[in-house]
Parts: structure tokens; C-alpha cells; sequence
């Protein structure tokens, strides 16, 4: 039978059994007398009754206990599993920032040695220019004092052919 039912039936039988009075004065407000062994009775139900019903809550309170536990440890495990991604991707993050600075210094630091090369081509390029033309005018300097001075030989042969011909002439 059910707790609840016994429950209720021994306080049914208590509420109702009649109330003796004595005399004019009640000693109690509500003075009654039960038989004991009807008491004994729902008693003894009550306790064959309740390892079914303790049983019962006790199952159930494990069932929600381990539901809980369960749901706990799927929290920890997701808490963890969200933890390590986003450690994975702080990690990551970090390795394409410093691959993204070292990439920057590397074309900073090309683009610099470029400009430097660049720098030291045109100097050399100008030292080049500079010395081919300090050259063509040395050279051009030369062919004038050679042929000035070829002029000169031309103009003697020139004056001894002159002469020469006055020479024989003459």
C-alpha cells in the first residue's frame, strides 16, 4: 500500500474517533483514545511501505545525482576541449604574427638593401661615366697635340717641299 494513503487513513482515524468528555471540565481540548492496535497496525504498514517508497526516491536521487555528475564532467570536458582550441588558436595567431613581422622585416630589410644597390650602382655608374668621358677628352687632347703636331710636321715637309722645288728651280 502506499505511505501516503496509510498516512492519510491513520490520521483520518485519529481525527474522527469521538471526544469523551469528563464530567464539565475537559482536561483536554481534544482528548480522544485510539486502540493501540489499530495504531500498531498502520504503523507496521506504514514501515513495510516505506523501503519501497525510500527505495524509490533513493533510485531516483541516484539516477539525478548521476545525471548531474555526468552532465558536470561533459561541462569540464567541453570547458577543457574549448580551452585547448583556444590555446591552439592563440598559438597559432601568435606564429602568423611572428611570421607576418619576420616576413616584414625580411622585405623591409630587402627593400633596403635594394635601394643600397641601387645607391651604389649609380655612383659606380657615374664614376664610370665621369672616368669614360675624363678618358675621351684625355684621348681627344692627345689626337689634338698629335695632330697639331702632325700639322706641324705636314707644314715643314710642306716648306722643305717648297723649298726644295725653289731649289731645283732655281
Amino acid at each position: 500500500m502506499d505511505v501516503i494513503k496509510l498516512l492519510e487513513q491513520l490520521e483520518e482515524l485519529v481525527e474522527h474517533r469521538p471526544v469523551p468528555v469528563l464530567g464539565k471540565m475537559r482536561p483536554f481540548r481534544k482528548a480522544f483514545f485510539l486502540d493501540i492496535d489499530d495504531v500498531l497496525d498502520f504503523t507496521h504498514e506504514i514501515r513495510a511501505s516505506l523501503p519501497k517508497q525510500i527505495q524509490s526516491a533513493d533510485l531516483i536521487t541516484r539516477e539525478k545525482e548521476s545525471i548531474l555528475n555526468e552532465a558536470r564532467e561533459k561541462a569540464k570536458s567541453i570547458e577543457k576541449e574549448a580551452a585547448a582550441q583556444a590555446a591552439l588558436t592563440l598559438k597559432t595567431a601568435q606564429e602568423d604574427a611572428r611570421f607576418q613581422i619576420s616576413t616584414h622585416e625580411i622585405l623591409r630589410q630587402a627593400t633596403q638593401e635594394g635601394m643600397h644597390i641601387v645607391e651604389q650602382a649609380r655612383v659606380q655608374a657615374e664614376g664610370i661615366r665621369q672616368g669614360a668621358m675624363d678618358y675621351a677628352q684625355t684621348m681627344l687632347d692627345n689626337m689634338n697635340q698629335t695632330l697639331a703636331s702632325l700639322s706641324e710636321h705636314v707644314a715643314q715637309v710642306q716648306q722643305a717641299g717648297i723649298k726644295a722645288r725653289e731649289e731645283l728651280q732655281g
